[in-house]
């Protein structure tokens, strides 16, 4: 379909071009080395994007879920620097619903989003998975900010996908 008519950009909507999307050609090539190479269970860690993101890394992001899947990227949220929220100066989940539904539905393979919490994350890994769980804090600007669990994917042994888990981690080995 993305052939034929051109629905959605090959490389999907692009959100911040001082990331990922501002180097389309050099992710590609990052990619298109780990399916070439056969290197599998790649977790990116990354973060400095102020929000919250669980995403499959797909070789061809346009004609995703349908091309090969090479990784995944973990995104930790900020603690406190400006997020979409802020900037919009939006009450929670309002405004920013409407963006992160239109990113995930121009990108198939970005699977979780959160524009509007600050917080932090707790990586567990084990031989078995890894898995991300995400915290949020009550607010930015009281040192006796309470942190609540918000949620948590995992990406299995050999799966080269996310995938939503209903608790976070014991952090016992798996």
């Amino acid at each position: 379909l993305q052939d034929s008519i051109g629905l959605l950009p090959a490389e999907g909507v692009q959100y911040n071009t001082d990331q990922w999307d501002g180097y389309t050609v050099e992710r590609r090539q990052v990619l298109e080395h780990l399916a070439d190479q056969n290197i599998t269970d790649t977790v990116f860690l990354t973060g400095d994007i102020h929000s919250a993101w669980a995403c499959d890394l797909p070789t061809n992001p346009g004609t995703y879920p349908f091309s090969t899947t090479v990784g995944t990227e973990l995104v930790c949220t900020s603690v406190t620097s400006n997020n979409l929220k802020d900037i919009l100066g939006a009450p929670p989940r309002t405004a920013s619903v409407g963006v992160e539904e239109a990113i995930k539905t121009a990108n198939r393979h970005v699977k979780h989003l959160d524009f509007d919490n600050h917080g932090f994350s707790v990586l567990d890994v084990t031989p078995a998975r890894v898995q991300m769980d995400w915290y949020v804090i009550s607010s930015r600007a009281d040192r006796a900010a309470t942190a609540s669990w918000s949620t948590s994917y995992e990406v299995p042994a050999s799966a080269q996908k996310v995938r939503k888990v209903s608790q976070p981690t014991t952090g016992a080995s798996a």
